[in-house]
């Protein structure tokens, strides 16, 4: 393992190369687990009922409190540092297995209460049997952050496409099976457990009985902060379902839950893009300009991408709904719409986050996570009353509060202007407007003049807003498509093309 234990830099090119092709295999890894994720999520939401989902979303906000508490940010102290030798391996991974050995314990002695708690008993059974993932993804860390510093998402993504297949076949299976809620636990089991086995197989890396105090507290010097971030971002992100689930019970959560998962899909893919930035720009903290650079053409790239989803799915919300998931999910649409509207928003909150810590900040990182924790949670508290729609109004809301707050910080770490960072974001949002307004009269003509059926009007309406956007894109910033499609050409040299060159020339 030559290449972990110690790094040597590369030129720009070849880190800028490197990186887009790390992008591009979790693209292509994201666009095919997506497909087949959503085709298994489809068979369960028809198969299941709102309450199993609302069951496994109220365990599941325990679960993810004891891995964050477990989490002490190892992987990621692996993947900033420069320099990395194999004691501090063997640290991260023996400080990983201690500590999923022991969540395992605490959530099965927490499960009889948790569910007295929130009067649903076999909420603390599922959380119960969830928190076997503890102890197979224990010691983890360390293989993980291997194969992330050296920027080869070419492994990382076949593991998870050939995960999410298992846990997707499990989960149908058993669900036709007729076993409700635990068709989701043995989805999830079953997906950890292939993932471990086959990031083990690809490091070929076995630890030694070997642990050094002064290496673990070298790393939590670093990974304890971005814990302590994880845990207040774990407060936005759950403490919703909590109040939820406890107040308007598991069915409602269910259709929150549901929604919240719709327009989150696009924002799961951007966290794991940002494995690829956080390694590639950690390599860059010694030269803000470089840095800078490098985080405004992520912004504006992933932008280019993930703000026409979000738009999109706004717009076709209940025909999406409807058609693919069934009508017993349409009172999650109105959920949709709100959060999907803060999608964007989400998408720089995003990024935020990455800048700081690639700049070795988790220091800010952290004050800004905890200013989001006072934000959220008042305001979820207040959209209770209002039901599921006013928590998601209430996100929303904060959400526009906290991006420009989040931006002063990038700003005074890595030297970003408001002007520059509305000109990686202008074209994009100039494209959405004209396509929203192309969007709207066409939904309108198609629902009252021609009464086409539901697919085939989705498909159309698709088509239009792809068609637009894009053209839109073409004619008012064309640079950023073609700069994105030139440094795809230099990662990739097989898509080198006389035709394509000759088309950015022009």
């Amino acid at each position: 393992m030559d290449d972990v234990t110690a790094y040597t830099p590369t030129s720009a090119r070849r880190l800028r190369n490197t990186a887009v092709q790390g992008m591009l295999w979790v693209g292509a890894d994201q666009i095919g687990r997506r497909v087949v994720d959503q085709v298994f999520t489809i068979f369960l939401a028809r198969l299941l009922l709102p309450k199993d989902f609302g069951i496994l979303a109220l365990a599941a906000v325990f679960t993810t409190l004891l891995r964050i508490i477990g989490d002490t940010g190892m992987g990621s102290a692996i993947v900033q540092r420069r320099e990395v030798d194999q004691e501090y391996l063997y640290t991260a991974f023996w400080a990983s297995v201690g500590a999923g050995i022991t969540l395992t314990a605490v959530a099965a002695a927490l499960g009889g209460l948790v569910g007295r708690w929130l009067h649903e008993p076999v909420v603390g059974l599922v959380l119960i049997g969830l928190s076997m993932r503890f102890l197979i993804t224990s010691g983890a860390q360390a293989q993980m952050a291997m194969i992330t510093r050296r920027l080869d998402y070419r492994t990382l993504s076949l593991r998870s496409m050939t995960a999410t297949v298992v846990g997707g076949v499990v989960g149908v299976g058993m669900a036709y099976a007729g076993k409700g809620v635990w068709s989701l636990v043995g989805q999830d089991l079953a997906m950890v457990t292939c993932g471990t086995i086959l990031l083990y197989r690809a490091t070929g890396w076995r630890p030694k009985l070997r642990f050094s105090w002064s290496k673990f507290l070298d790393l939590w010097s670093f990974g304890g902060r971005l814990q302590l971030s994880s845990f207040f971002n774990y407060l936005v992100r759950h403490m919703d379902n909590l109040l939820v689930g406890r107040y308007m019970g598991s069915t409602a959560l269910g259709y929150y839950t549901f929604g919240y998962a719709v327009f989150l899909a696009p924002i799961n893919d951007v966290g794991l893009l940002n494995q690829v930035l956080f390694s590639a720009l950690s390599r860059l903290q010694d030269d803000i300009v470089r840095l800078k650079r490098g985080f405004l053409r992520a912004l504006n790239y992933v932008t280019m991408i993930v703000l026409p989803m979000m738009v999109g799915l706004a717009l076709v919300a209940p025909l999406l709904v409807s058609v693919v998931f069934g009508p017993k999910w349409l009172p999650s649409v109105p959920v949709i719409r709100l959060l999907a509207l803060a999608g964007f928003l989400q998408v720089m909150m995003a990024l935020g986050p990455i800048g700081l810590q690639s700049a070795g900040r988790p220091d800010v990182r952290l004050r800004f996570s905890f200013l989001s924790v006072l934000l959220y949670l008042p305001a979820f508290g207040i959209g209770l009353r209002w039901g599921i729609v006013g928590v998601a109004a209430a996100y929303l809301v904060v959400t526009i509060l906290l991006v420009p707050m989040l931006y002063r910080y990038v700003a005074r770490v890595i030297g970003l202007t408001i002007r520059e960072t509305w000109g990686s974001v202008r074209a994009s949002i100039t494209a959405c407007i004209v396509m929203t307004g192309v969007a709207l009269p066409a939904m309108r003509g198609l629902d009252v003049l021609v009464r086409l059926p539901a697919v085939v009007a989705l498909a159309l309406l698709v088509a239009i807003g792809v068609v637009v956007y894009t053209t839109v894109m073409l004619i008012i910033q064309p640079q950023t498509i073609w700069g994105f499609i030139r440094v795809v050409r230099e990662a990739v040299p097989a898509l080198h093309s006389p035709r394509l060159r000759e088309a950015r020339e022009a």
